[in-house]
């Protein structure tokens, strides 16, 4: 049987963060594989990353497209090379994520004959979250926007699904995104994507297999957000982030946005305090 795949991109990190998404990854993902794309780093956390059996691949280079766009490129590069070795292919941020649990294990309910993607809800509507609202409106203008303010947002830095699909995505929002007018657009184009068919039908939407944190959990945004969010707010209880249910999210991603999550983490890691290190900008 294919194995499964867990896909990153990166540049301008070292170890201390990356270790999070590292560590977390090869605990969960098993026999499958642990892909890194690498822009600038060094040659130090070349070598640890390849000790911790990442494989190491290069980031896409490019003076005029931004990273965050970029690394779709660099993932459809090297998928387009790879697919067919995998059955199933998550991709995510890298420096606020960790994982939980096998993220295949959903995918593989329900990404196994119709549905082809897996999605992660925000757990607000476009016109209810001020950032992604924004964004919409400068990426697409305002006659998309209208077709859309209504929509519930699915975020880009967590999704995952059949092999072939997730290489067509993200080469789709790679092509889509570089002719936006604004750099940071990657979730607005993933957004319109999804919303429109053929991927309308063929995405499964989840609020139970990435918890995003920003949006659900930010204890500074939270007095604003929660009179408009459609589903529940995560618990945290002994080191694990559940549903009100207590179901394990596989994934948690923006948990920097929690400073008790944060702590936790970067305990469990073995992650250094950030504030004593240069680190770089993207």
């Amino acid at each position: 049987m294919a194995k499964n795949l867990i896909i990153g991109g990166f540049t301008n990190y070292e170890i201390n963060q990356l270790k999070p998404w590292v560590l977390s990854a090869k605990e969960v993902a098993g026999d499958n594989d642990v892909v890194l794309l690498v822009g600038k780093t060094s040659e130090e956390t070349i070598k640890w990353l390849k000790n911790q059996g990442v494989i190491v691949a290069p980031m896409a280079q490019s003076q005029n497209v931004p990273i965050h766009v970029l690394r779709f490129l660099s993932i459809y590069e090297y998928l387009r090379n790879n697919w067919a070795k995998y059955r199933f292919v998550v991709t995510t941020d890298v420096k606020d994520v960790y994982f939980q649990d096998d993220p295949f294990k959903m995918i593989e309910e329900r990404c196994s004959k119709y549905y082809k993607l897996l999605i992660a809800s925000e757990e607000l509507k476009y016109k209810d979250e001020p950032w992604g609202d924004d964004n919409l409106k400068q990426a697409y203008g305002p006659y998309i926007y209208e077709q859309f303010k209504n929509n519930t947002i699915y975020n880009v830095g967590t999704f995952g699904g059949v092999s072939e699909y997730v290489k067509d995505m993200v080469f789709n929002i790679f092509t889509n995104a570089i002719n936006r007018p604004i750099g940071i657009c990657d979730q607005a184009v993933f957004n319109v994507l999804i919303g429109t068919q053929p991927y309308k039908d063929i995405c499964y939407p989840t609020n139970s297999w990435a918890c995003e944190a920003g949006t659900v959990a930010d204890p500074t945004k939270m007095d604003y957000f929660r009179p408009n969010l459609i589903g529940y707010e995560p618990v945290f209880k002994d080191g694990i982030v559940m549903t009100s249910d207590q179901y394990v999210y596989p994934i948690v991603h923006q948990y920097d946005r929690v400073p008790e999550w944060k702590k936790f983490v970067a305990e469990k890691y073995g992650q250094e305090d950030e504030s004593k290190f240069f680190t770089y900008k993207v």
